[in-house]
Order: structure tokens, then sequence, then C-alpha cells
């Protein structure tokens, strides 16, 4: 089923070609914050994490946080990184998407996760482009979480969705 499936799946966000994505048309990253970003356990950016976003707007994207997470989880990196942020967006509830998305056609954003159940689905359900990338840690993550990867896994394995090496 379409919902499920993300239009790329790689390994990380470094591996992402940002560089297509704008020829693509793509002008907004949304993405989210824990295990797609940084870990759980990381509460500030990285000097990775502020590469890609420099990156990203010296190509022209606007980059967005959208996280499931407590708003002094999701501010305090955010306003580190200097983005813009929405927490308990509810992913995969469509409300935040359009929301923080108003501004761009679906066709020019892109939704960048870990997580088919929240990240993609809720990405696919808005029309945008999506990309599911590996779970930075594993170590911390929620009792919800753990039951989401495991119905992930099954789905992982029935679609044959597979990262980049």
């Amino acid at each position: 089923m379409r919902l499920f499936i993300p239009n790329e799946y790689h390994k990380t966000i470094h591996d992402i070609d940002l560089l297509k994505l704008y020829d693509l048309g793509k002008r907004l990253i949304l993405t989210d914050l824990d295990n797609t970003l940084v870990g759980y356990d990381i509460f500030l950016p990285t000097a990775e994490i502020i590469e890609f976003k420099k990156n990203a707007e010296k190509i022209g994207f606007k980059l967005i946080i959208i996280s499931n997470n407590r708003e002094n989880r999701v501010k305090k990196f955010a306003d580190e990184l200097g983005v813009k942020y929405v927490h308990k967006a509810r992913k995969p509830l469509k409300r935040n998407y359009r929301k923080i998305s108003s501004e761009y056609k679906n066709n020019e954003v892109v939704m960048i996760g870990d997580q088919i159940l929240t990240d993609i689905i809720g990405g696919n359900r808005m029309n945008f482009y999506t990309i599911l990338v590996d779970v930075v840690n594993y170590n911390n993550e929620k009792f919800g979480t753990k039951i989401n990867r495991f119905i992930e896994r099954k789905i992982l394995r029935k679609y044959k969705i597979k990262g980049e090496k």
C-alpha cells in the first residue's frame, strides 16, 4: 500500500541528495527530530546537523522540525539550530502538516523521518515527498515507539524497503 512506502530510503539524512530534491522542485524540508536528526539523548544540534542545515539553506531550502515530542525538547534543539518547529505535532494527523506547509504546494514539500507509522504515513497522506532514514539510536526509545518499530519491521519486510548502502 502506497501509504507505507517512502519515495526514498537512506541510512542517514547525510546520504540524501539535496540538489536532486531541489531540481525536482522541492523547497521545504520537514524533518522529525528524535532518531532522525539525533538520538533521544542528544539535546543540541551536532556539527553534522548544523552542516546539513547550512547546506540545505545554501541550496534554497527552508527547514522546519516537526516532532511529536514535548516543547522543551524540541524548542531547545530548534532554537539552537535556528529553525522553526512544531512540537506535539500528532503525526500522522494532517492538521500540523497543513499549518506549517501552508506557504508551499504539497509537491514542494519533503518529509524526512525514521518512523513509517508517523513520519512516512503522515507525509504520504499529505502527498509530500517522503524519505525514510534509519534510526540513529535504538537506545532510550519509549514503549510506544518500540511497538511501532515491531510493526514497521513487518512493513519493511513485506514491501522490501531497503536503504542505500
